[in-house]
Parts: structure tokens; C-alpha cells; sequence
């Protein structure tokens, strides 16, 4: 599925567990988003519009489905903290994914090689630098979010937000990242 821009009909049917015709009237009624093709106007559903239809009806994104490139690794103590990243990154449309601790940060990291992450420790840093370094995911925006952590960029590619406070700053730091722009230095 990685490079897939849009589903037809039946395979969101699939996805869904419903017939063909019930997601032509999902998008009539305009609970789904889509477009027409020219000449015969079959229905094309742009996929991050269908992940978002997935997540505001509580319906699970399927594996395949979460590589595209909107996916969030966080490991972030306290777990309220973790928690309160990840719904706010649910909100802004991405599939957080909270890890314990290092290890199973390294192990998803691995296996899921997310577009960004996020750690609420300088500690942290090193550690994510390190799983960072053995593989293949090198560019991926990097936050640190905690409450007595120092704003900016720093000069390893860091962004650093205080949380709660710079809410904001952070949906604004993944949209960056989903645009495809340079970030900020």
C-alpha cells in the first residue's frame, strides 16, 4: 500500500467491512471525502482523508494503512504525559504510537519507522540518537516536549516545546513536517 494515493469504493468497503454502494453513500452525504475520476466518475478516496474518517468514527487503521507517513512514536514520561501527546496528535490527524520504554521504542521504531518523535527527556535524546543512527530513518522530525524544557531548535535537529503550554507550536511543528517544507533552523 506505501505510495498509495487514493482507495476506490470497494477497497474501502473492505476496509470498513461494508458493501460498496453503503461507502457511495457515505460520500453523498458527505461523511467521507472523495473525488471523480473524468470520463466514467468513479469515486477515488484520498487516503489521509479516509485514515482521518477511520479515526473520527473509531474505527482501527489498518497496518498498511498507518505507513503513510502520518505516524508518531512518543516515549514520554509521566504516562499522562504520553497520553496527552498522543491524543493531541490524534486530533491533528496523525497515528501516535506510545512506547513504554527504550526498548520497545527501539523495536517500533525499527519496524514502523515513523515521520516523527517525540521524547520528554534530554536523556531521552541520546537514546533516540543512538536507534536513530542504526537505521535507515534518519530525517524524521525529532520534539522534545516537556514542561521545564528550554524553546527552540537546538543544533542537533531537536525541536523543543514546552507542554502544555506550546500546544500549538507542536500540531504546527507535525504539519510542517506532513508539508514537506524545511524545517525550522
Amino acid at each position: 500500500m506505501r505510495g498509495k494515493q487514493a482507495l476506490t469504493t470497494g477497497e474501502v468497503a473492505k476496509y470498513c467491512g461494508v458493501n460498496f454502494r453503503t461507502v457511495i453513500r457515505w460520500i453523498e452525504r458527505g461523511h467521507l471525502e472523495a473525488y471523480k475520476l473524468p470520463g466514467r466518475g468513479d469515486n477515488r478516496i484520498p487516503l489521509p482523508g479516509f485514515i482521518s474518517f477511520l479515526q473520527s468514527n473509531h474505527m482501527p487503521v489498518p497496518d498498511e494503512l498507518r505507513q503513510h507517513g502520518r505516524t508518531l512514536l512518543i516515549l514520554a514520561e509521566p504516562e499522562d504525559l504520553a497520553a496527552e501527546l498522543a491524543s493531541t496528535a490524534r486530533r491533528a490527524g496523525w497515528e501516535p504510537m506510545v512506547a513504554s520504554d527504550a526498548m520497545q521504542f527501539g523495536y517500533v521504531f525499527s519496524e514502523q519507522q515513523p515521520t516523527a518523535v517525540v521524547v520528554s527527556s534530554e536523556e531521552m535524546v541520546a537514546a533516540v540518537n543512538r536507534v536513530r543512527r542504526e537505521s535507515e530513518s534518519q530525517d524524521i522530525l525529532c520534539i522534545v516536549a516537556g514542561g521545564d524544557i528550554p524553546t527552540g531548535v537546538s543544533t542537533d535537529g531537536w525541536c523543543r516545546i514546552q507542554w502544555p503550554v506550546e500546544q500549538k507550536r507542536f500540531v504546527g511543528l507535525l504539519d510542517l513536517s506532513e508539508s514537506h517544507t524545511q524545517r525550522p533552523v
